[in-house]
Parts: C-alpha cells; structure tokens; sequence
C-alpha cells in the first residue's frame, strides 16, 4: 500500500493519500509516521484528513482494529476525517471503531463536506496556509 503523508495546513493538519493494497505493516508505519507530526506540533490539537480513494484492497475490519491497538492514539490527535471510503463494511467498521476506542471520526465523500465539518468543528483553522497541490487530484 503506498501512501504518501505531509502537512495539509503545517502544524494543523495532516494529509496522507494511501492507494493500492493495504497492509498492516504499512498502516502501522503510516500511523506511526502521523503519530510523529503530532508530536512535533505546537498546537493542543491536529487533525488528519486520510484520503482511501485510490485504496484497491482495504484491511479487515479486524485488522484494522489490531492496529488501532497497537498503535495508541496521541492525547493531541483531534478528527480523523476518512475521505472518499467507498466500502459500506469500512465504514461501518469506523464507526464502531470510533466508538469503542474514543476516537473522534468522520467520513465523507468530499473534501469540500471535511473542510465545512473541521471548519465548524476547529474554527482556528488558517485555510489560507493550506497546500492545495496535495489534493489537486480531488
């Protein structure tokens, strides 16, 4: 599963595009890598918008939730916003993930519907600084 991870507003959010198969070595290091933008960020919350658009074979719902637990959640993680999940099973499996591991998530068919919910959600957002080429295929 290739992806590719870097600020979307620095500091603020972080964007990573995965596309491919999905493994779970891969999404450990993916989250593993996120995990490390929060940390080096000033700011009390980051969010993260993963775009699984271009995702050929997602992880198992279990998989996922073994990774979930292996990789524990950073106190400063805000909304993780899933972007263009085609999958019903998927997203059903981040919801009840969602709810079991106290995470605040969404997903949504568009970035224009992430931008209007992490809008509302965290009004202190700088839109004006975002990197408009990471999404450009969107």
């Amino acid at each position: 599963m290739p992806y590719s991870i870097d600020w979307y507003i620095e500091n603020e959010i972080i964007y990573i595009a995965y596309s491919g198969v999905m493994t779970p070595d891969e999404m450990i290091e993916s989250l593993t890598t996120a995990k490390d933008f929060v940390t080096s960020s000033p700011r009390a919350l980051v969010h993260n918008i993963c775009d699984v658009g271009a995702v050929t074979q997602a992880l198992s719902p279990k998989e996922v939730m073994n990774v979930v637990r292996q990789i524990e959640t950073h106190p400063r993680s805000g909304w993780s916003i899933n972007l263009r999940e085609k999958s019903m099973l998927v997203k059903m499996g981040v919801m009840l993930g969602t709810s079991i591991f106290k995470l605040r998530s969404r997903t949504f068919d568009t970035l224009a519907e992430a931008r209007a919910f992490l809008s509302e959600m965290d009004p202190t957002l700088n839109w004006e600084r975002a990197n408009h080429s990471l999404v450009a295929h969107l």
